[in-house]
């Protein structure tokens, strides 16, 4: 046995216990594609008279014959992380033509057909981008105090529900696993992309006192339980500012102690 063997023996345990690395599924006949290893681009494939929506500023490039316009969402797609306004873009001539979208930040893209989970998905707030056909972005409100205060999915969360075909965005490796009824995950709240509407979210202490205010992972665990598609990811966009900012802050410090002397 080897060390350099425990990366390989980690990967086995985890196909043993159903996990597996989320890979966009391309298929011939595919409206659109994913292209790319990090910050990832989107292309769909428009005809005429057809459209995609997303949120505002992520396009990229498109085709001539592209139209876009804005127009006002459910209010409540505030109360989700997302913005009220919606931009679609639609195929306005007589060709085909083409939409290129990239997320508003460094983040992987995460197509999930709807009716595949039974055309509800509950997501964490932010993590839309944008879609093909009905996915209308709703807010699952969580009645819970437990889960809404220490739960770090906070009161609203995104819930997404139609017939489409919607675009997440997520950080890192993402990982999914369908749970059978009854079987459980701790999670990192934050490393949630999202979850089928009949898992149950809730929490688990993460310890004693020492653990609580040191073990950088607060008061409480998220927990998911089955049944239902789940899906984690290895580097929140929360995760990804706290690595970065604190270098960018004392940067910012450092260059305002120069200029004052």
């Amino acid at each position: 046995f080897h060390y350099n063997h425990l990366p390989f023996l980690v990967f086995i345990v985890l196909k043993m216990e159903g996990y597996d690395i989320f890979v966009p599924e391309m298929k011939l006949d595919s409206k659109y594609s994913v292209s790319g290893a990090e910050c990832q681009v989107l292309s769909v494939a428009l005809k005429p008279g057809e459209n995609v929506q997303s949120e505002p500023g992520a396009m990229m490039m498109m085709s001539p014959s592209i139209k876009t316009d804005v127009g006002c969402g459910a209010a409540t797609r505030v109360c989700t992380g997302e913005s009220c306004c919606v931009t679609t873009y639609e195929n306005n001539g007589r060709e085909d033509g083409f939409v290129s979208l990239t997320p508003n930040f460094p983040a992987k893209i995460v197509p999930l057909h709807l009716p595949s989970v039974n055309n509800t998905f509950v997501a964490k707030n932010g993590s839309f981008m944008s879609s093909i056909g009905s996915a209308e972005v709703n807010a699952d409100c969580d009645a819970n105090p437990i889960t809404c205060c220490l739960g770090g999915l906070g009161m609203c969360r995104q819930k997404v529900s139609g017939d489409g075909t919607v675009f997440y965005t997520a950080g890192g490796t993402v990982l999914q696993k369908n749970l059978a009824a009854g079987e459980k995950v701790i999670v990192d709240a934050q490393s949630i992309v999202g979850f089928q509407e009949s898992v149950t979210f809730g929490v688990t202490p993460t310890g004693a006192c020492c653990s609580c205010c040191f073990a950088g992972e607060g008061l409480c665990y998220g927990t998911l339980e089955g049944p239902g598609l789940v899906m984690v990811q290895s580097m929140s966009f929360e995760k990804y500012l706290n690595a970065v900012a604190p270098a960018y802050g004392g940067e910012a410090n450092s260059a305002a102690a120069d200029s004052a002397n």
